[in-house]
């Protein structure tokens, strides 16, 4: 299984989830924005390809991203959300005191 990939540019986070379970990409989406916040970042870019298939048949990153987003899963930390073709932009509150650094994967673990 391909591993995420995740790359912070000191502004935005960008996380790669193709190849990722439906639960684990939620699981690292809450995280990426949790983090991105403490680190200070404005924005979180979730990639989560274009999704062909049914909602109705299996739930696909992209539907279950979108459910999170609507159901105030990213509530705390989110100010704005645009949905753009394979991904989802976060405009995320960072942390008064943020940490330095960069965000690493291993930091979402």
């Amino acid at each position: 299984m391909p591993l995420p990939r995740l790359d912070d540019d000191g502004q935005s986070v960008t996380l790669d989830l193709h190849g990722v379970r439906v639960a684990d990409a939620l699981d690292l989406a809450h995280s990426v924005v949790v983090q991105a916040a403490r680190y200070g970042r404005h924005t979180v870019r979730l990639i989560h390809g274009t999704s062909t298939a049914d909602r109705g048949v299996a739930q696909t990153i992209k539907g279950a991203l979108h459910d999170a987003l609507e159901e105030g899963a990213f509530d705390r930390h989110v100010t704005s959300s645009f949905r753009g073709e394979g991904m989802l932009t976060l405009g995320i509150a960072p942390a008064p005191s943020p940490r330095p650094g960069r965000l690493r994967l291993a930091d979402l673990r």
